[in-house]
């Protein structure tokens, strides 16, 4: 009896342990969850903070960098000034000249827009930061794009589209027209597919993942569901798309893939102009530009000059950056996407992003 009293006790005890190691673990799992919650949120504090300072880095030398120029044209105007008031004080000296008004001297914009733009320290804004460097010990890299320099999909004409996916991207023109309809229908606000596009019927069919909303773009990955489209062509097009912009293209900045997306440019003129721009010469007008190139060339942009002039911009008036911070040894990711844009008193931020 006693002996299995004693079996009995023995077996109640080894129970206990196992529900005492239980606890035990159980009690360890939450404390070490609850350590690497506090320290996810320490790292993301840190690494938040890190790419907030990336952002105003680059900010603070875009401003810098303006300043200094803007300085340097306003002395310039004001020199000009001087020597017109000079020549019309002297008897005989005068005629057709045109004096800028003391509304345009103190615009930042036409400061701009009148100079060089070969000299714009906006123009190449990359040039102007380290792209990797640190905040504290804490690493982030940068990146730094003129909005002109990219098509909005948002705001770009059909037209503009396929010009960009057939001459830009040398797709076939077929396979252009049939993405740029549906990426027309993905944001348009009806339900009624265009020839080759497709609406919400269509992409049912086809067994996609994702139905289009019927809205702009609000990521540039969401092209990637596009009816038809391909992860090599979004590849290729992703560098050359944009969302944040006022849909204008700079002349100036574009690389070639986007100069095709203009009105009136054939994959001629865009190539001619890319040889122009990368010898040193950068228009301010489309009058300039015209002029060149050879007449042939130009043709086309003459015959579309009305649209082409309300589409093409010559000057860096805003500039995207993008702040990442990727902490070693932690899953903890930040980055921080800024428009800043051209004001009296440098570079002033108009949209913000945090992810």
């Amino acid at each position: 009896m006693s002996g299995r009293r004693n079996g009995f006790v023995l077996i109640a005890a080894l129970w206990l342990l196992v529900a005492l190691g239980a606890v035990g673990l159980d009690v360890s799992l939450r404390s070490r969850s609850r350590r690497l919650a506090a320290a996810n949120m320490v790292d993301e504090t840190r690494a938040r903070g890190a790419a907030f300072a990336g952002a105003e880095y680059a900010r603070s030398r875009l401003t810098s960098a303006m300043l200094g120029r803007a300085e340097e044209l306003r002395a310039d105007a004001a020199r000009l000034s001087r020597e017109v008031q000079l020549n019309f004080s002297q008897p005989g000296r005068g005629g057709n000249v045109t004096v800028q008004t003391r509304q345009q001297q103190s615009s930042m914009t036409n400061l701009f827009r009148t100079a060089d733009p070969g000299t714009d320290p906006w123009r190449d804004p990359e040039q102007l930061v380290a792209t990797d460097t640190t905040f504290g010990e804490i690493p982030f890299s940068l990146h730094l794009r003129d909005t002109g320099a990219a098509l909005n999909i948002n705001l770009a004409e059909e037209v503009m589209i396929r010009q960009f996916l057939a001459q830009g991207l040398g797709l076939d023109y077929a396979r252009a027209d049939r993405l740029t309809q549906a990426m027309m229908d993905w944001r348009d606000d009806d339900d009624l597919p265009r020839i080759n596009g497709g609406e919400r019927e269509e992409y049912i069919e086809a067994g996609a993942p994702v139905l289009p909303p019927n809205r702009p773009f609000s990521e540039i990955d969401e092209v990637r569901y596009v009816l038809g489209m391909t992860p090599d062509v979004f590849d290729a097009m992703r560098p050359f798309l944009t969302i944040q912009s006022a849909g204008r293209i700079n002349l100036n900045s574009a690389p070639e893939e986007v100069l095709n997306a203009l009105p009136g440019m054939t994959q001629m003129a865009a190539q001619t102009f890319a040889r122009q721009r990368a010898a040193g010469r950068y228009p301010r007008t489309a009058a300039e530009l015209i002029a060149m190139m050879p007449s042939g060339t130009a043709r086309s942009i003459q015959e579309n000059q009305t649209q082409f002039n309300r589409r093409a911009i010559y000057t860096t008036d805003e500039v995207e950056i993008t702040s990442e911070v990727v902490l070693e040894g932690s899953p903890i990711h930040s980055r921080v996407r800024a428009i800043v844009s051209r004001s009296p008193n440098g570079a002033v931020v108009v949209w913000r992003k945090v992810e």
